[in-house]
Parts: structure tokens; sequence; C-alpha cells
């Protein structure tokens, strides 16, 4: 039983670590934490990889790729960030202000063990919080009070819900090593008049492999 539980995965932490660091697709990587090291996501002939390279906790570069073959389309990039990080601590909570000199936009993350409240440029706030085992999210622009469970018959996976009980995605997880391996569906609900084509529409796939960060 100890062997069956070593590699047991707690859907509701890392997922709520995942939502809390990746505010608009920007890694917001606290010290400490686990830090993406590649994204391979999938989406009706759409193919989007990330190769991310880190010096111990800070994030060089990011090696991008897009492709659509069936639209003869495909892009490779490179993007360097320019984040400034400002730490402070007050008791349980710690304080981050990420600063971009080259996209000048400044998140705040107020981040403690089970909740986290960000703030974009004092406009778009974002809050995350666990409370019964479940994900509770709020967002300001976005009228919602979204939930994320873990499925009862599956413990490394967690089932995030709409208001109207719609499944938004799943996430589930396993530990290979020291790396551990996240895999998200993003279900499209969308009733289609006509039919979007390829590389467009439909469930989307992603896999995000991580390791430890120093």
């Amino acid at each position: 039983m100890a062997f069956l539980n070593a590699h047991a995965v707690d859907c509701i932490r890392h997922t709520f670590d995942y939502f809390a660091t990746n505010f608009q697709d920007h890694a917001l990587i606290m010290p400490g934490e686990m830090l993406p090291d590649s994204l391979y996501q999938e989406q009706n002939g759409l193919v989007y990889t990330i190769k991310y390279h880190w010096t111990g906790n800070h994030l060089d570069s990011m090696n991008l790729y897009q492709s659509c073959l069936a639209r003869n389309v495909e892009k490779r990039s490179t993007f360097i960030p320019d984040w400034k990080i400002d730490s402070t601590k007050v008791g349980k909570v710690t304080k981050y202000d990420w600063k971009s000199l080259k996209d000048k936009w400044h998140f705040t993350v107020y981040r403690a063990k089970d909740s986290v409240y960000i703030d974009l440029n004092k406009e778009q706030h974002q809050i995350f919080y666990i409370k019964n085992d479940t994900i509770h999210e709020v967002n300001n622009w976005v009228p919602r009070n979204l939930k994320t469970y873990r499925d009862p018959d599956n413990k490394n996976k967690c089932i995030r819900k709409s208001d109207n009980n719609f499944i938004i995605d799943t996430y589930e997880y396993e530990m290979k090593g020291n790396t551990l391996i996240q895999k998200s569906i993003k279900f499209d609900h969308k009733k289609y008049f006509k039919a979007p084509g390829p590389c467009y529409g439909g469930n989307e796939y992603t896999t995000i492999y991580y390791k430890k960060g120093k």
C-alpha cells in the first residue's frame, strides 16, 4: 500500500498552483515550485508547443512552435521575458510584484497557502481559494464563480465546472521520477451552424511536463 501511494498526486493542490501561476498564459512562477519544462497542445489539427529554459528559478527563454499543416501554416519563434520580480512577506501572505518593461504589464500577486489574489494593472482581478477540498474562482471581468472538484472515480483528476454545471476542463496528474505530468482537456461546447474546419474549434488537449525548482 505504501508503494501504491508513493506516486499519488493531489490534483486539487496542483491544479490550484497551476491556476495561481498561469495568469493569461504568463508563467508567474514562485520560488521552489514545480517549473514547467515543456508544453504540448493540440486542437483539431492545430499544434502548439513551448520549451522552457531555466537558470535556477529564472526563466531565460521560451521556444515557441505553432503549426496547422492542413492550412500550410508553421511558425517558430523565441520569447525572452524581461520580468522583474520584487517580493515582500507579511505574515502568511507573500506579495509578488511582476513588471515588464517590454509590454508595460504589471501584475501584483498576493499568495497564501490556500488562496491567491491576482491584480493586473489594477483593472482585472482574479481570485482562487481552496475551501472544503474545492477550488473556487472569481473573476471581476467575467461574472462567474467556477468550482473545481476531485473526480470521485479518480483522485488524480480534477473537474472544473461552470455555474450552469457544464464541464469546462479537466486536469489529470501523474509522477514519473522527478517529473510531474499534467494532462488537461478544455471542452468545446459551442453549437456551430457550420463546421469551423481544420485547426478551429473542438476540444483542446494539453500536456505539461514540470520539474522541481531549486
